[in-house]
Protein backbone atom coordinates (compact mmCIF):
# COMPACT_ATOMS: atom_id res chain seq x y z
CA UNK A 1 0.00 0.00 0.00
CA UNK A 2 2.92 2.45 -0.32
CA UNK A 3 2.02 5.69 -1.83
CA UNK A 4 -1.57 5.14 -1.16
CA UNK A 5 -4.08 7.45 0.97
CA UNK A 6 -7.37 7.64 2.39
CA UNK A 7 -9.05 10.59 3.14
CA UNK A 8 -11.00 8.62 6.26
CA UNK A 9 -11.09 5.60 8.07
CA UNK A 10 -13.56 3.86 5.97
CA UNK A 11 -11.67 4.60 2.84
CA UNK A 12 -8.75 3.34 4.57
CA UNK A 13 -10.30 0.25 5.39
CA UNK A 14 -11.68 -0.84 1.96
CA UNK A 15 -7.65 -0.35 0.32
CA UNK A 16 -6.49 -2.22 3.14
CA UNK A 17 -9.22 -5.16 2.23
CA UNK A 18 -8.30 -4.68 -1.83
CA UNK A 19 -4.93 -5.12 -0.88
CA UNK A 20 -5.20 -8.25 0.80
CA UNK A 21 -7.71 -9.50 -1.69
CA UNK A 22 -4.27 -9.08 -4.30
CA UNK A 23 -2.26 -10.57 -1.86
CA UNK A 24 -4.55 -13.69 -1.74
CA UNK A 25 -5.26 -14.24 -5.47
CA UNK A 26 -1.27 -14.17 -6.28
CA UNK A 27 -0.46 -16.15 -3.48
CA UNK A 28 -3.17 -18.71 -5.05
CA UNK A 29 -2.16 -18.40 -8.51
CA UNK A 30 0.97 -18.70 -8.23
CA UNK A 31 0.52 -21.80 -5.95
CA UNK A 32 -1.58 -23.64 -8.59
CA UNK A 33 1.29 -22.71 -11.71
CA UNK A 34 3.80 -24.14 -9.10
CA UNK A 35 1.99 -27.30 -8.83
CA UNK A 36 1.34 -27.70 -12.02
CA UNK A 37 5.26 -27.93 -12.53
CA UNK A 38 5.70 -24.04 -14.31
CA UNK A 39 8.56 -23.16 -12.74
CA UNK A 40 10.55 -26.27 -14.25
CA UNK A 41 9.77 -25.07 -17.56
CA UNK A 42 13.05 -24.15 -19.30
CA UNK A 43 11.83 -20.13 -20.01
CA UNK A 44 11.05 -19.77 -15.89
CA UNK A 45 14.75 -19.09 -15.08
CA UNK A 46 14.98 -16.44 -17.82
CA UNK A 47 11.61 -15.30 -16.69
CA UNK A 48 12.92 -15.01 -12.87
CA UNK A 49 16.43 -13.38 -13.47
CA UNK A 50 14.55 -10.93 -15.87
CA UNK A 51 12.20 -10.28 -13.28
CA UNK A 52 15.07 -10.06 -10.62
CA UNK A 53 17.46 -7.80 -12.45
CA UNK A 54 14.60 -5.26 -12.86
CA UNK A 55 13.62 -4.64 -9.82
CA UNK A 56 17.34 -4.15 -8.87
CA UNK A 57 17.85 -1.77 -10.98
CA UNK A 58 14.68 -0.31 -9.06
CA UNK A 59 16.35 -0.55 -6.02
CA UNK A 60 19.63 0.75 -7.37
CA UNK A 61 17.28 3.97 -8.61
CA UNK A 62 15.65 4.58 -5.43
CA UNK A 63 18.84 4.36 -3.39
CA UNK A 64 19.76 6.94 -6.07
CA UNK A 65 16.59 9.33 -5.72
CA UNK A 66 16.77 9.07 -1.81
CA UNK A 67 21.00 10.38 -2.03
CA UNK A 68 19.31 13.60 -3.64
CA UNK A 69 18.78 16.35 -1.48
CA UNK A 70 16.01 18.70 -1.05
CA UNK A 71 15.95 21.88 -3.51
CA UNK A 72 17.58 25.03 -1.52
CA UNK A 73 15.30 27.81 -1.02
CA UNK A 74 17.15 29.77 -3.09
CA UNK A 75 16.65 27.32 -5.94
CA UNK A 76 13.25 27.62 -5.40
CA UNK A 77 13.06 31.08 -5.65
CA UNK A 78 15.18 31.06 -8.68
CA UNK A 79 13.14 28.51 -10.58
CA UNK A 80 9.27 30.44 -9.44
CA UNK A 81 10.62 33.75 -11.05
CA UNK A 82 12.81 31.84 -14.11
CA UNK A 83 8.98 30.66 -14.68
CA UNK A 84 6.27 32.96 -14.44
CA UNK A 85 4.26 31.07 -17.11
CA UNK A 86 3.60 28.43 -14.02
CA UNK A 87 3.38 30.99 -11.17
CA UNK A 88 3.11 34.38 -11.70
CA UNK A 89 1.43 34.37 -15.01
CA UNK A 90 0.28 31.22 -14.54
CA UNK A 91 -2.58 30.96 -17.37
CA UNK A 92 -5.67 28.55 -17.10
CA UNK A 93 -6.24 27.94 -21.06
CA UNK A 94 -9.86 26.89 -22.32
CA UNK A 95 -9.33 24.43 -25.28
CA UNK A 96 -11.23 22.95 -28.00
CA UNK A 97 -9.94 18.79 -27.49
CA UNK A 98 -9.71 15.79 -29.57
CA UNK A 99 -8.46 12.76 -28.13
CA UNK A 100 -7.71 9.61 -29.82
CA UNK A 101 -5.73 6.10 -29.00
CA UNK A 102 -2.36 6.71 -29.76
CA UNK A 103 -1.54 5.73 -33.25
CA UNK A 104 0.76 2.78 -33.96
CA UNK A 105 1.58 3.81 -37.49
CA UNK A 106 3.95 7.22 -36.73
CA UNK A 107 2.90 8.34 -40.17
CA UNK A 108 -0.67 9.19 -38.77
CA UNK A 109 0.67 12.11 -36.22
CA UNK A 110 3.22 12.98 -39.57
CA UNK A 111 0.04 13.41 -41.76
CA UNK A 112 -1.86 15.48 -38.73
CA UNK A 113 1.06 17.89 -38.32
CA UNK A 114 0.37 20.37 -41.22
CA UNK A 115 -3.46 20.23 -40.04
CA UNK A 116 -4.54 23.94 -39.53
CA UNK A 117 -7.89 23.44 -37.67
CA UNK A 118 -9.66 20.41 -35.43
CA UNK A 119 -12.08 20.06 -38.28
CA UNK A 120 -9.53 19.11 -40.18
CA UNK A 121 -7.92 16.85 -37.82
CA UNK A 122 -11.45 15.30 -37.17
CA UNK A 123 -11.88 14.58 -40.78
CA UNK A 124 -8.72 12.70 -41.30
CA UNK A 125 -9.04 10.83 -38.12
CA UNK A 126 -12.29 9.73 -39.93
CA UNK A 127 -10.54 9.21 -43.11
CA UNK A 128 -8.17 6.78 -41.35
CA UNK A 129 -11.01 4.62 -39.29
CA UNK A 130 -9.36 6.09 -36.13
CA UNK A 131 -12.14 6.83 -33.30
CA UNK A 132 -11.75 9.96 -31.15
CA UNK A 133 -13.49 12.42 -28.69
CA UNK A 134 -13.95 15.92 -29.80
CA UNK A 135 -15.18 18.26 -26.58
CA UNK A 136 -13.73 20.85 -24.05
CA UNK A 137 -11.10 20.83 -21.62
CA UNK A 138 -9.28 23.12 -18.97
CA UNK A 139 -5.67 23.04 -19.16
CA UNK A 140 -3.53 23.94 -15.91
CA UNK A 141 0.36 24.69 -16.58
CA UNK A 142 0.74 23.81 -12.78
CA UNK A 143 1.62 19.69 -12.99
CA UNK A 144 2.67 20.01 -16.92
CA UNK A 145 6.21 20.15 -18.14
CA UNK A 146 7.34 23.81 -18.04
CA UNK A 147 9.08 23.39 -21.75
CA UNK A 148 6.07 22.26 -22.63
CA UNK A 149 4.02 25.35 -21.37
CA UNK A 150 6.21 27.96 -22.47
CA UNK A 151 6.28 26.17 -26.35
CA UNK A 152 2.42 26.05 -25.84
CA UNK A 153 2.27 29.64 -24.98
CA UNK A 154 4.40 30.73 -27.63
CA UNK A 155 2.55 29.11 -30.37
CA UNK A 156 0.31 31.62 -32.47
CA UNK A 157 -2.91 32.57 -31.44
CA UNK A 158 -5.44 29.61 -32.64
CA UNK A 159 -2.70 27.11 -33.59
CA UNK A 160 -3.56 23.53 -32.85
CA UNK A 161 -0.68 21.81 -31.40
CA UNK A 162 -0.92 17.63 -30.66
CA UNK A 163 0.21 16.86 -26.30
CA UNK A 164 0.66 13.19 -26.05
CA UNK A 165 -0.34 11.67 -22.75
CA UNK A 166 0.97 7.56 -21.80
CA UNK A 167 -1.55 5.73 -24.65
CA UNK A 168 -3.65 9.17 -26.21
CA UNK A 169 -2.79 11.99 -28.19
CA UNK A 170 -4.38 15.19 -27.63
CA UNK A 171 -5.16 17.50 -30.54
CA UNK A 172 -5.90 21.08 -28.92
CA UNK A 173 -6.85 24.88 -29.88
CA UNK A 174 -7.10 27.45 -27.13
CA UNK A 175 -10.62 29.54 -26.76
CA UNK A 176 -9.39 31.63 -24.19
CA UNK A 177 -7.20 32.04 -21.60
CA UNK A 178 -7.45 33.80 -17.55
CA UNK A 179 -4.47 34.71 -15.19
CA UNK A 180 -4.29 32.87 -12.36
CA UNK A 181 -1.09 33.21 -10.39
CA UNK A 182 0.05 30.60 -8.29
CA UNK A 183 1.45 31.65 -5.32
CA UNK A 184 2.24 31.12 -2.10
CA UNK A 185 3.41 28.03 -0.02
CA UNK A 186 1.74 25.95 -1.88
CA UNK A 187 3.66 27.06 -5.07
CA UNK A 188 6.49 26.87 -3.28
CA UNK A 189 6.08 23.18 -2.23
CA UNK A 190 5.11 22.15 -5.66
CA UNK A 191 8.35 24.14 -6.90
CA UNK A 192 10.65 22.30 -4.36
CA UNK A 193 9.15 18.89 -5.59
CA UNK A 194 9.31 19.77 -9.33
CA UNK A 195 13.22 20.67 -8.72
CA UNK A 196 13.39 17.22 -6.56
CA UNK A 197 12.20 15.32 -9.18
CA UNK A 198 13.99 16.81 -12.19
CA UNK A 199 17.34 16.57 -10.13
CA UNK A 200 16.44 12.89 -9.53
CA UNK A 201 15.86 12.16 -12.81
CA UNK A 202 19.62 13.48 -13.80
CA UNK A 203 21.16 11.61 -10.65
CA UNK A 204 19.82 8.56 -11.52
CA UNK A 205 21.04 8.88 -15.57
CA UNK A 206 24.06 9.76 -14.82
CA UNK A 207 24.76 7.05 -12.15
CA UNK A 208 22.84 4.66 -14.54
CA UNK A 209 25.37 6.20 -17.52
CA UNK A 210 28.10 5.74 -15.23
CA UNK A 211 27.97 1.95 -14.14
CA UNK A 212 26.90 0.72 -17.82
CA UNK A 213 30.21 2.57 -19.57
CA UNK A 214 32.27 1.30 -17.02
CA UNK A 215 30.85 -2.10 -17.24
CA UNK A 216 30.90 -2.21 -20.77
CA UNK A 217 34.48 -2.83 -20.55
CA UNK A 218 34.16 -6.29 -19.37
CA UNK A 219 31.71 -7.30 -21.50
CA UNK A 220 32.93 -9.88 -24.24
CA UNK A 221 30.25 -10.21 -27.05
CA UNK A 222 29.93 -13.64 -29.26
CA UNK A 223 31.40 -11.85 -32.72
CA UNK A 224 28.28 -13.70 -33.62
CA UNK A 225 26.21 -10.71 -32.13
CA UNK A 226 28.80 -7.86 -31.75
CA UNK A 227 28.64 -4.79 -34.21
CA UNK A 228 29.30 -5.27 -37.69
CA UNK A 229 32.92 -4.43 -38.49
CA UNK A 230 33.49 -1.58 -40.71
CA UNK A 231 35.20 -2.03 -44.28
CA UNK A 232 38.48 -0.11 -44.64
CA UNK A 233 38.31 2.74 -46.97
CA UNK A 234 39.22 1.39 -50.68
CA UNK A 235 42.39 3.09 -51.90
CA UNK A 236 42.39 6.23 -54.00
CA UNK A 237 43.87 5.81 -57.63
CA UNK A 238 46.63 8.00 -58.58
CA UNK A 239 45.27 10.31 -61.08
Amino acid sequence: MAGTTASTPAAQKAQQQAALDRIIRRVILSNAATVQGLDKQPNFAMLSERATQTLLIQLLETQVAASVPVPSNEEVSQFIQTNPNIFAERKLMDVDQIRAPTPRDPKIIAGMKPLKSLDEIAAFLTQNHIPFQRGTNVMDPVGQDPRLVNAILALPPQEVFIVSSGNEIMMNQIRASRVQPFTGPDAVRYASSLLRQQHIREAVSRRVERLVTEGKKAVVINKDFGPTPSRPAAPRRAL
